[in-house]
């Protein structure tokens, strides 16, 4: 069974697209030259790659299964293709990493500035998200490292430690808002708050906190996954958010808004670093990971 490069994109960008037009223009080929194509494969394969829908095209369980292999494929010829370059010195390779949105805009942010100014021709791709995002973008190889808040529950991807870098979570509020500055987990209970959604690991903890005291889950009206919108609701409402205190600090500098003392809501957090376990990790990811110090 062989595959030329062009025919395993060809395939990915159907799997993606789920339209054959669509994937068309992506790979640069008619919709008829594309159709042979994958045609083609499924000839030699002996196998259908996708049911041809009215509404679209439906990976097969056999284009299941090829899926993860083209991906690793795909993703292993452009590693190989970047570091050869790298040696005719057309460029140092592309550096794809993600991280939540605190650590993205501190930690992650000050090694990206040390790299470049010691390897100016290298490329970084950044990419914010939550804990779940980042290990479906890991997965699907859109990136090569994570940094994460919380420990990613996947056989296919390994912790290569825990940076050294820590944040705190914290209350924070209009500084209009009434609220005193000291309130009782009761008083924070009856408040209402912006959130992450429910499956967002800080929502997640955050409503742990009140069900290990045996309070009641405060009531959220808006939810987001927005940090710039949460905090611009709670700045402009009496909502309170609860957020890593970096992402919130130009706010309190100007005056905008207030942190208030709750000891059991003033969470440290550490993060740790991932890669996927199979296949190699290109040389412009190691050069990366590098300037991301790990705690001994």
């Amino acid at each position: 069974m062989e595959f030329d490069e062009r025919q395993l994109r060809a395939f990915l960008a159907i799997a993606e697209t789920g339209s054959l037009g669509r994937a068309a223009a992506l790979v640069h080929l008619t919709q008829p030259s594309l159709s042979r194509m994958i045609q083609g494969m499924e000839q030699r394969l002996g196998h259908r790659l996708f049911d041809r829908q009215s509404k679209g095209m439906d990976l097969t369980p056999a284009g299941e299964i090829l899926l993860d292999h083209a991906r690793l494929l795909a993703f292993e010829m452009q590693a190989a293709r970047d570091q050869l370059d790298a040696l005719r010195g057309l460029r140092r390779g592309v550096v794809r990493i993600g991280a939540v949105a605190a650590v993205m805009r501190t930690f992650v942010t000050r090694a990206v500035a040390k790299l470049l100014s010691e390897y100016p021709d290298l490329s970084v791709e950044m990419t914010e998200g939550t804990d779940s995002d980042l290990l479906s973008a890991l997965l699907d190889r859109k990136l090569e490292l994570v940094v994460t808040a919380s420990q990613l529950e996947s056989d296919a991807v390994e912790a290569m430690g825990t940076c050294a870098y820590s944040d705190r979570f914290g209350v924070f509020c209009a500084s209009a808002n009434p609220i005193r500055n000291t309130p009782s987990m009761m008083d924070l209970a009856r408040e209402r708050w912006v959130m992450p959604g429910t499956s967002a690991t800080p929502r997640i903890q955050f409503a742990a906190r009140f069900r290990e005291i045996g309070l009641p889950l405060p009531t959220v009206p808006v939810e987001t996954r927005s940090v710039e919108s949460m905090i611009a609701v709670s700045a402009a409402s009496r909502l309170l958010c609860w957020l890593p205190g970096p992402l919130v600090a130009p706010h309190l500098a100007s005056g905008t808004m207030r942190q208030l003392e709750v000891p059991a809501l003033e969470t440290e957090r550490e993060v740790l670093l991932y890669r996927r376990r199979a296949g190699l990790l290109p040389q412009a990811a190691r050069q990366f990971a590098a300037y991301l110090p790990l705690r001994t």
